[in-house]
């Protein structure tokens, strides 16, 4: 029986466009050089790429090459990247990094809230208006804990929330109350 050999067609996708986003900054260094022309080693330091995707880029923006060296004009190139900072694959790949960066803040706030543990009992989700621990003073318009730390803080609050959904009535009676005149 004779070997087959597979081959799967499988598309390159081009590499992201990393040093796009960083598009401003490529662009305040280049004006701020004070030379006319850029060449492929300059190029990888502001785009902070290797060589062979330099060497394409340059190309691609119009560079040439003069002997072994990989140049293009300065100008040229700013012109090049103020189009591309124009362009509408520019704005979204920003507002894409925005989005992400807000979902990984929040993520990581949310981590932050559940790693922490409440000094909680077993009979929290039970609990009654009437058998609230020491240092939660409920009364007509006032609510007075006693706590010496966040978590324990958030513990009370907790165990006020249970007894105020386990025993609604006697919540909105204790809020509620009218003290006489």
């Amino acid at each position: 029986m004779k070997g087959y050999i597979f081959a799967f067609y499988s598309p390159i996708m081009p590499a992201q466009r990393q040093w796009l986003l960083q598009l401003p900054s490529i662009l305040e260094h280049l004006k701020a050089l004070p030379v006319p022309v850029i060449d492929r080693a300059i190029f990888e330091k502001l785009f902070h790429l290797r060589r062979r995707r330099a060497i394409e880029l340059l190309h691609q923006f119009g560079g040439f090459q003069a002997g072994r060296t990989f140049l293009i004009d300065r100008h040229h190139l700013i012109g090049e990247l103020e189009k591309l900072r124009l362009d509408p694959d520019f704005e979204c790949e920003q507002q894409r990094k925005k989005r992400l960066s807000g979902v990984i803040d929040e993520a990581l706030r949310h981590k932050a809230g559940a790693t922490v543990v409440l000094p909680v009992g077993p009979d929290s989700w039970s609990r009654r208006m009437a058998d609230l621990p020491a240092g939660i003073c409920f009364e007509s318009g006032r609510l007075i804990v006693q706590f010496e730390k966040a978590e324990e803080l958030l513990g009370k609050l907790f165990e006020l929330a249970k007894a105020a959904h386990n025993d609604f009535e006697a919540f909105c009676t204790a809020a509620e109350k009218s003290t006489p005149v």
